[in-house]
Formats: C-alpha cells, sequence, structure tokens
C-alpha cells in the first residue's frame, strides 16, 4: 500500500513498522511501537520479586508501564520500585505511597522514570535496555500470605541496529 488515505481507526495484530533503507533500497534499520508484558510475584514474607525467564524484547526502549494487580497482598504494602536484577528501580523510581498493591485491579499507567526508560535516554544515558534482564519488583514490606502478583505491561519503541 503507497500513499493511501482513508478515514476510520488503523488496526494491525502485528503492529506497525517505520524502516529505514540506504542508497541501494536495502533495509537497514526498522523500528516500531511495542509492548511487552511481564508477571511478577512477590511471595509471603519477601519484599522482591522478579519473572521467571528474560522475555524483554533486545533493543526495547520503555517509555511506560500499566500495573495491575492480579493476586493482592493481605498486608496493606505499596509498590515501591520496578526494574531488573542490575537496578531494582531502573523502570520505575519511588512511586511508594500512590500505588497500593493490597487489593486488585488496574493501579495507573506509568512513566517511566528510573535509568532504564526512555526519559534517561534524553540525558544521554547509555541505552541499557538494549541487553534485556528479568523484570524484578520492590514493595514496601512484606505482602503476607498470599504474596502478591503485579502484571506489567509496558509500552515502547524497538529498533534493530542500523547495518550500513
Amino acid at each position: 500500500m503507497a500513499n493511501t488515505t482513508f478515514n476510520g481507526p488503523v488496526r494491525s495484530e502485528n503492529g506497525f513498522i517505520d524502516i529505514a533503507k540506504d542508497s541501494l533500497g536495502n533495509v537497514i534499520t526498522n523500528m516500531k511501537l511495542e509492548q511487552y508484558t511481564a508477571t511478577v510475584t512477590v511471595a509471603d514474607g519477601a519484599t522482591t520479586g522478579k519473572e521467571s525467564a528474560i522475555g524483554m524484547p533486545t533493543n526495547f526502549i520503555p517509555l511506560a508501564c500499566t500495573v495491575v494487580v492480579t493476586v493482592a497482598a493481605t498486608n496493606a504494602v505499596n509498590l515501591d520500585d520496578v526494574g531488573s536484577d542490575a537496578d531494582t528501580d531502573g523502570y520505575l523510581d519511588g512511586i511508594g505511597s500512590t500505588c497500593a498493591v493490597n487489593s486488585t485491579g488496574f493501579k495507573g499507567f506509568w512513566v517511566l522514570n528510573g535509568a532504564l526508560g526512555f526519559i534517561d535516554l534524553g540525558a544521554g544515558v547509555v541505552a541499557t535496555s538494549s541487553t534485556p534482564d528479568e523484570v524484578e519488583v520492590v514493595v514496601s514490606g512484606d505482602p503476607g500470605a498470599t504474596g502478591v502478583t503485579l502484571k506489567l505491561k509496558f509500552f515502547g519503541i524497538s529498533s534493530t541496529s542500523d547495518t550500513a
């Protein structure tokens, strides 16, 4: 499809990709909007938990994250930080009292304010999310008998590296 104008919503099951070509017409890079979902449980007696395996795409720059509690803590605790093993507050840093996790449901759409998010990349920080790690969360205290399970949906941009 080229130079097509239409009226109505644009929908795709496989996303949209913006490509760049070299002078010979070869694709050298592409960028696309992408979503990554991580499910993380913090067990009874713990204050941290991480997903079981690395799943975040390589060269993914997360911009924002939704937080949904699927299993609520029985104690009054808050989600403090979201990050990785190397930087536990790398995505969301210090959201604390604004994100209670002792009830189920949608807790918000958060712009990432940590060193692994887009804000710090604009300040010249190396794109550390180019090599993903397991997503890890920190809560403010022992979540209690049921633990707490969070579904985190990251929205961002992914890109291949230029080849020419």
